[in-house]
């Protein structure tokens, strides 16, 4: 591992120019890219953050939900924050601080269109041999794919466990966010202190299905494990080619994603590395010729993408 993170500050400082240069060059990668895709004989997808940024939904930066008319404006006015994930992490005097902001987030996340760009990738893996690891947490990709070819290694909003957990149980959110919303009402930024949500098995708070130090890593989220890696051994094991699609993909996580698809194309020769990343520009250099990166707006490369492959 000490090795691969020495790639990875290789990487890193790398300098190429791939899919920043002139329109040919771009329109270049966008054939290859397409080439790719239609030659597989399956594709495991790494999703990130960008993917959901790519759509209009920022969760690190400043979007127009918090600004003055914006549905989260109140929270901003309240408590000083301005990005969603600042909102998701901020220490509230209170739990009924708290769960009115999360109430409001993650009604806020389940209630917006699935992005363009997921129904574009959905459209170009339909038919397709395929499986999706993501580590966002905001549905988008819960919503456009089926649950059997989806792993969700973060968790998602759009389902609660037991904060100690006490219990190997995930509850939909929804029969909890909607009383909290109308309880709060349109500028409230706090909930009754009898509808905070609570484990139905021991009375404790309840949490997001999210990563921290409680997480639940229970069946549901085995089950996507044991899911993901049947596909990929299976796929590579039968010497097939094997596209693995990096898009939007921070630094955050590099353990989840990025390394782990660098080192299984290295590996496997008939494997491929495709990445489309508006702030990645270099290339996995120990990766040699089976690697494409396109940095560009993921938006528009999968538009661009989805009109090569029709």
């Amino acid at each position: 591992m000490n090795r691969l993170m020495g790639l990875y500050a290789q990487h890193l400082g790398a300098e190429c120019a791939q899919g920043q240069g002139d329109t040919a060059s771009y329109r270049e990668s966008i054939a290859r890219a397409a080439e790719l895709i239609s030659d597989a004989d399956a594709v495991v997808a790494g999703i990130g953050s960008g993917m959901s940024s790519a759509c209009g939904y920022d969760h690190y930066h400043t979007i127009p939900a918090f600004e003055e008319d914006g549905s989260l404006a109140r929270f901003h006015r309240a408590h000083g924050f301005s990005t969603l994930m600042d909102g998701f992490y901020h220490l509230y005097a209170s739990n009924e601080e708290r769960w009115g902001y999360l109430a409001a987030y993650i009604d806020w996340m389940e209630s917006v269109p699935v992005g363009e760009p997921y129904r574009q990738l959905r459209g170009m893996l339909e038919g397709r041999e395929y499986f999706v690891l993501t580590t966002n947490i905001d549905g988008q990709v819960r919503r456009s794919f089926p649950e059997e070819r989806v792993w969700l290694f973060q968790g998602d909003c759009g389902w609660l466990q037991c904060s100690q957990p006490c219990c190997d149980e995930l509850w939909p959110v929804g029969q909890f966010v909607k009383p909290m919303l109308d309880a709060m009402g349109e500028d409230g930024t706090s909930v009754p202190s009898e509808l905070l949500p609570r484990c139905p098995q021991c009375g404790w708070l309840m949490a997001p299905w999210v990563r921290d130090g409680g997480f639940l890593e229970g069946e549901v989220w085995h089950d996507g494990k044991r899911r993901y890696e049947a596909f990929v051994e299976n796929a590579l094991d039968n010497a097939r080619r094997v596209l693995f699609l990096e898009l939007g993909v921070g630094g955050m996580t590099p353990a989840v994603i990025e390394i782990p698809f660098w080192r299984m194309v290295r590996a496997n020769q008939n494997a491929f590395y495709l990445r489309i990343n508006l702030g990645k520009a270099s290339e996995p250099q120990q990766l040699g010729e089976r690697s494409l990166t396109i940095g560009g707006d993921i938006a528009r490369v999968l538009a661009d993408l989805t009109n090569d492959m029709r």
